[in-house]
């Protein structure tokens, strides 16, 4: 009798080891472990990152554009018209005169 017991204690012991191991197997893994694929966008050779700004050239005319993910494929999405640029007031310009400190004469 104790025999019988012990055995079927065992079947149960082993069948609920196994359970546990299969499902171990389909348990989600952490992010951690899958490689994330190296997505960028380029611009006239120079590599951007996603969601850095750069000013496009197409066909003559000039955009601001945002390097961004669709479909799982970086792509340019464009922003405005123009490009911003820097410019310094006539004040700014008179202040610094370029002939006085070496510059173009």
């Amino acid at each position: 009798m104790h025999r019988y017991l012990l055995f079927t204690l065992s079947l149960l012991l082993l069948w609920v080891w196994n359970a546990q191991a299969q499902e171990a197997k389909f348990r989600k893994r952490p992010r951690s472990l899958f490689k994330q694929p190296d997505c960028y966008c380029t611009n006239r050779g120079l590599r951007v990152e996603l969601g850095d700004f750069s000013c496009l050239y197409v066909d003559g005319t000039a955009y601001l554009a945002q390097c961004q993910m669709a479909l799982n494929n970086p792509m340019w999405r464009k922003i405005q018209d123009g490009c911003p640029t820097t410019q310094l007031d006539s004040k700014q310009q008179a202040d610094y005169p370029l002939k006085d400190v070496g510059g173009i004469e």
